[in-house]
């Protein structure tokens, strides 16, 4: 038996790691711009950029160390996974909602049809608890946006382009019955994830989110090191308020 889902929470970390030549190199008259400052940053920036990575996991990267990600918690096959400590196979209410996409004839034929479905299987009643966004790879999302070419206004700006006209949508202003639509580098190919942030989060510890600890003067190196850290865990309330599409072609 159980009381409540339960996450343990998982440790994502780096370093970052500049030498004594080049910190001498970047002083003074010598520096053109802050180049620890700089390399700091672009720390930070690998740090996110491989956290994203892994949250579009399923938790078994690492020897399994880790975080879950929407691989895990929005399954590709919805009756089978423990998430949180509760057995999908056991439980039906902790299954997320999947179908596939896969075209009959032609390109992204399917892709509309099973969008509804899965968005209303998330909802209750398709008025309330409705997801508030979805997220795909970029061939998805370009497959969605050519069925809409029907809908496409070409529109003459006198204020910003007085000799010509917009011939496509802005990115984000794709939706799908209000909930916003974009493409990620290391989403899944093929899949189409909805999502409602009621039901799915990234919690962390206070303190440990992007944690850049004070640099480290190793004793048998002419280097410094600064750790950088984040504790977190992506975890679900409501798994059947997420939904995938999978298999879209």
């Amino acid at each position: 038996m159980f009381d409540a889902a339960q996450f343990v929470p998982k440790t994502h970390a780096g370093t970052v790691v500049y030498s004594e030549f080049e910190q001498i190199r970047a002083q003074a008259s010598s520096g053109k711009f802050d180049y620890i400052a700089e390399k700091l940053n672009v720390g930070k920036e690998s740090h996110i950029a491989n956290l994203n990575r892994v949250l579009f996991g399923d938790g078994t990267g690492n020897g399994g160390l880790d975080m879950d990600g929407l691989q895990k918690l929005i399954a590709t096959v919805a009756t089978t996974g423990t998430v949180g400590g509760i057995n999908a196979a056991t439980f039906s209410f902790w299954r997320n909602q999947q179908t596939a996409g896969t075209k009959s004839s032609t390109a992204f034929d399917n892709l509309r049809s099973t969008m509804r479905s899965i968005f209303n299987l998330c909802s209750r009643g398709g008025v309330t608890d409705t997801p508030k966004g979805w997220v795909t790879d970029r061939t998805v999302f370009e497959g969605y946006e050519s069925l809409l070419v029907a809908n496409e206004r070409y529109i003459k700006n006198d204020s910003k382009s007085p000799r010509g006209g917009d011939a496509g949508f802005a990115n984000d202003a794709l939706l799908f019955k209000g909930a916003a639509g974009l493409y990620d580098e290391d989403a899944v190919a093929g899949n189409l994830y909805f999502l409602n942030n009621d039901y799915l989060k990234l919690t962390y510890y206070k303190g440990a989110w992007m944690k850049m600890f004070p640099k480290v003067d190793p004793a048998n190196q002419l280097a410094n090191v600064h750790k950088v850290m984040t504790i977190a865990q992506l975890c679900s309330n409501q798994r059947r308020r997420l939904g995938v599409i999978t298999a879209i072609t």
